[in-house]
């Protein structure tokens, strides 16, 4: 997610991968597109290669494992008896687009082989580990930021997460931050972008 990467990951041959979420999931997803104006075809990859980079999640999603997985320096045996995570979503759903470089997609794809399922349903397990635990969640939107915004404004972040987490009522992520100043002034967008509207909050509320 560093600006090289995503700037690159523009211009790339892209896979096209529509996983079938439960209606929820979908809903959290796009937020993180309100909140950041990017679009959710290239949220949803960033989202699964930090999950697909994450040894614990792998280690955790190796008892579905029908075929064996080299990751990194770790060979994840499969057996064929293992529980099959190829299952139909419950509940309301709904099939999402996303599109994949051929890097990413081979990265997906090796964890499809070793649990022998479909590739959507690889990217919509992702997703739901991705987006039930914060760590996640919060080093995307960390990882965003500063991606987008000027030095002094990430310093400006971090003294004001640390001082309402210190003095207020209630405990902000990076990511709950983020979303409480968008709401406040407005959603990025191609003339007003996410450096605006952290300048114009600062602004309105922590300059006299």
């Amino acid at each position: 997610m560093e600006k090289e990467s995503r700037g690159e990951r523009m211009y790339q041959k892209k896979r096209q991968v529509k996983p079938i979420l439960k209606s929820d999931l979908k809903h959290v997803i796009y937020s993180l597109n309100y909140i950041t104006g990017i679009p959710v075809q290239d949220i949803i990859p960033e989202l699964c290669m930090l999950v697909m980079k994450d040894r614990e999640s792998i280690e955790s999603l190796s008892q579905y494992f029908k075929r064996n997985l080299v990751y990194e320096t770790t060979l994840f045996r499969g057996h064929i008896d293992n529980e099959s995570i190829e299952k139909k979503v419950k509940g309301n759903k709904e099939r999402v687009s996303s599109k994949f470089t051929n890097n990413e997609y081979k990265w997906v794809a090796s964890l499809t082989f070793a649990l022998d399922c479909s590739i959507s349903r690889t990217v919509a397990v992702l997703l739901e580990i991705s987006m039930s635990h914060v760590r996640f969640v919060n080093q995307y939107i960390k990882k965003y930021l500063q991606n987008e915004l000027e030095e002094w404004q990430i310093r400006e972040f971090k003294e004001i997460l640390r001082y309402v987490n210190k003095h207020g009522e209630s405990h902000y992520s990076w990511a709950s931050l983020l979303e409480h100043v968008v709401e406040q002034i407005g959603t990025p967008s191609t003339t007003y972008r996410l450096k605006e509207i952290f300048r114009d909050f600062i602004d309105l509320n922590w300059r006299d």
